[in-house]
């Protein structure tokens, strides 16, 4: 009876260890390629099959005013489709985000913070 007991506590050890391995799996691809790993999975539409632009291009593109500075950038997915969102504070002291597709470098949203 304590070998059928330790048989299966084991193999539910092992069976939990290769659903997290799994998923590791799947969210590591996520992140590398910046779309679900899975097939069955809902893709982009979009032109997401190239590699994105490297930053500094996408920041010489967005045409900064005179004074703005970068105060964080971070990498965002919303409904499985990847962009930049950028923190900004102006010359003037206002602070704003905004939102830049990282394959266009083209602005998808504005918005302002108080």
């Amino acid at each position: 009876m304590r070998y059928i007991v330790s048989g299966i506590l084991l193999l539910a050890l092992l069976l939990g260890l290769l659903a997290l391995w799994m998923a590791n799996r799947q969210w590591h691809d996520y992140e590398k390629e910046g779309k679900p790993a899975s097939p069955m999975a809902v893709r982009p539409l979009e032109k997401k099959d190239k590699d994105p632009l490297p930053l500094q291009t996408i920041i010489g593109r967005l045409q900064l005013p005179k004074g703005t500075r970068i105060l964080e950038i971070e990498r965002e997915h919303r409904s499985h489709i990847m962009h930049y969102e950028f923190e900004l504070v102006t010359a003037e002291g206002r602070f704003y985000e905004l939102h830049v597709d990282p394959y266009t470098a083209e602005i998808v949203e504005r918005e302002k913070k108080d």
